[in-house]
């Protein structure tokens, strides 16, 4: 497995550089655009964000926008478009887009990975959608290819949730599963439809011969501690048994938990995993590299940075009117925002946090539970004062600004994602440097389909 594939399989135009050459060259791009990484929605208007694109930028996009009439917002989502024709911009907004597009690591599958799914059985597909069946074929097979290639048995599924992946490597696969979250919630879920699996096959509760090798706990694993934890759940353990651990879309700090486990544990020599959530990141799940340690003082991935890394700006066009209508309630959060600094009721600089309101089609209908939420008597901005408020704002063409800059910042999205990558990956390769193994190495490659999944990239290491 690690022997066929290009360990890190890089962009076509920099696919000469080193791993280190190229994560300078997403930093670099990274830094040169910080403020727009960092547009915050509220600060839209107050900050004048549109006003810091050049002009020829502004005059060309709006000039798009003129042109396209009713269909402008498909205009601008086009530029999300890899077959988008950058040609007709000027020449700084086409380096843009054009290093946006090609800087970013490789994200579509190849056709030869696609086949190697293998169907899972029909007792084991309760509870999931088409995208976890896609997501589980694939990664169930490529979790026994490596562990038959390092003739291993077992396997921990780290933050397995309701088991869907545990369930098909101990169903299907007849492995031995340690299915592992600290949620006890998932775990007495995942029971459950093991259940259902079993009494589907005809198995009853007490015919241990056909049960699968199959446990789901509710732990805490470490570096520290995984050996307390084998010992209590797989009592065979011995010093000289292998494990291979892996976690399916392991959220925020739980994919480096897991590149911890296989770098510092004895009992792990192989792990397998798709990370998501990189808005959930703390300081110790990024930067993990000691390259980029060292450069912390240069590149900061901050919190709005790590939220932006979860768009897939490969998905807007198609989202199409679902995408367009999202924007409504972004924007209206700039709007309220100036009403809100012109009445002295936020600091320019420090505007207030909603956190989730209910997607409102009306602008009037937004300002009215935002001040609910705030706690702000609901006479402060009348309805006729926050619907002339938004008529001003469509008159001056606000909103295409708006829609044209959230899209020009979503560009970046896979190059911040691109940087968090890199990271993981360096931080594997030099976990293994001194490991003695004949089968050591580590890649990573796109493994679903990225219309169905966009969080794709898999790691593959062996110690």
């Amino acid at each position: 497995m690690l022997a066929s594939r290009i360990p890190l399989p890089l962009p076509l135009k920099y696919s000469n550089d080193t791993p280190e050459q190229y994560l300078e060259k997403l930093m670099s791009f990274y830094r040169e655009h910080h403020w727009l990484i960092h547009v915050l929605a509220f600060n839209f208007v107050t900050h004048r964000e549109w006003e810091k694109f050049p002009l020829d930028w502004r005059e060309a996009l709006m000039r798009r926008v003129e042109e396209a009439g009713d269909d402008w917002a498909f205009a601008i989502l086009d530029l999300t478009s890899t077959n988008s024709d950058y040609s007709i911009w000027p020449e700084s907004l086409r380096n843009y887009l054009e290093t946006a597009r090609d800087l970013a690591l490789p994200r579509e599958v190849d056709e030869a990975t696609l086949q190697q799914q293998q169907n899972i059985s029909k007792h084991i597909l309760a509870g999931m959608n088409d995208k976890k069946i896609h997501e589980v074929k694939l990664m169930s097979q490529l979790v026994k290819n490596v562990a038959d290639e390092r003739g291993i048995n077992s396997v921990i599924d780290l933050g397995s949730g309701q088991g869907y992946l545990s369930r098909a490597l101990a169903f299907d696969y007849g492995m031995e599963v340690l299915a592992v979250d600290m949620s006890e919630i998932q775990t007495q879920g995942a029971v459950k439809f093991d259940k259902k699996a079993l009494k589907s096959q005809g198995v009853k509760g007490d015919d241990k011969e056909q049960q699968p090798n199959l446990k789901h706990v509710t732990e805490k694993i470490t570096p520290e501690n995984v050996s307390q934890v084998l010992e209590r759940w797989s009592p065979d353990s011995s010093q000289d048994k292998k494990w291979l651990v892996t976690g399916l879309h392991t959220c925020g700090d739980l994919s480096p938990t897991i590149f911890n486990l296989f770098a510092k544990s004895r009992e792990v020599s192989c792990v397998v995993n798709v990370g998501c959530c990189y808005n959930a990141l703390t300081t110790s799940g990024f930067p993990m590299c000691e390259y980029l340690k060292e450069k912390n003082d240069l590149i900061k991935v901050g919190s709005t940075a790590r939220v932006l890394s979860c768009h897939s700006p490969s998905r807007w066009i198609d989202e199409g009117e679902q995408c367009i209508k999202a924007f409504d309630n972004y924007y209206f959060r700039a709007l309220l925002q100036e009403l809100l600094v012109e009445k002295g009721l936020s600091n320019i600089d420090d505007p207030p946090r909603l956190g989730r309101i209910k997607q409102n089609k009306e602008f009037v209908s937004f300002v009215k539970a935002s001040l609910k939420r705030l706690k702000v008597p609901g006479h402060i901005i009348s309805a006729e004062e926050a619907e002339l408020h938004y008529l001003k704002s469509k008159e001056k063409q606000m909103d295409k600004q708006f829609v044209t800059l959230w899209t020009l910042r979503c560009l970046l999205a896979p190059v911040v994602e691109s940087i968090i990558l890199v990271d993981r990956w360096l931080y594997l390769r030099d976990s293994i440097e001194q490991s003695q193994g004949d089968n050591k190495g580590v890649c990573m490659y796109p493994l679903f389909d990225l219309s169905v999944s966009p969080r794709n990239i898999v790691y593959v290491a062996s110690k």
